[in-house]
C-alpha cells in the first residue's frame, strides 16, 4: 500500500478517525480524565503508569457496558435513533489533494560495492 493512495488514505482515515475517538473518550473529565495528572496524586513513574492503565481498563469497560446497553436496547426495539446530522464539512473537504502527494519509485536496488 502506497503513501497517499487511494486505499491507504481510506485506512488512514479510519483508523486516525478511532484514535482520536478513543483518547477523546479517556481524556473526559467526568469519568477517567487521563489527560490530569492531578488527579493521580502519587509520585513516581512507575505508580503513575500502574494508575493509567488502570484507568484505560476502566475506560475499556466503560465501552463494552455502553455497547452491550445499546445491543440489548436495540434487541428490544426499544432505542430511537436519529439521523445524525453533519454541522461541519466533510473529512473529504478537509483532506488535500491526493496530487500533492509524492511517491518515491522503488530504485533498482543498492549501489555496488566500491573496490580499492
Amino acid at each position: 500500500m502506497l503513501f497517499g493512495s487511494d486505499e491507504w488514505q481510506d485506512v488512514y482515515a479510519t483508523l486516525r478517525s478511532s484514535i482520536e475517538g478513543m483518547n477523546g473518550f479517556i481524556k473526559d473529565g467526568a469519568k477517567e480524565a487521563i489527560d490530569v495528572p492531578e488527579r493521580r496524586r502519587i509520585r513516581g513513574v512507575a505508580p503513575q503508569s500502574l494508575f493509567v492503565a488502570i484507568l484505560l481498563c476502566a475506560a475499556n469497560f466503560r465501552k463494552i457496558d455502553g455497547f452491550l446497553a445499546l445491543a440489548t436496547a436495540e434487541a428490544a426495539g426499544t432505542v430511537r435513533r436519529l439521523p445524525k446530522r453533519r454541522r461541519t464539512r466533510s473529512l473529504g473537504q478537509w483532506l488535500p489533494e491526493r496530487s500533492t502527494f509524492t511517491h518515491a519509485e522503488p530504485d533498482s536496488g543498492p549501489d555496488p560495492p566500491l573496490t580499492t
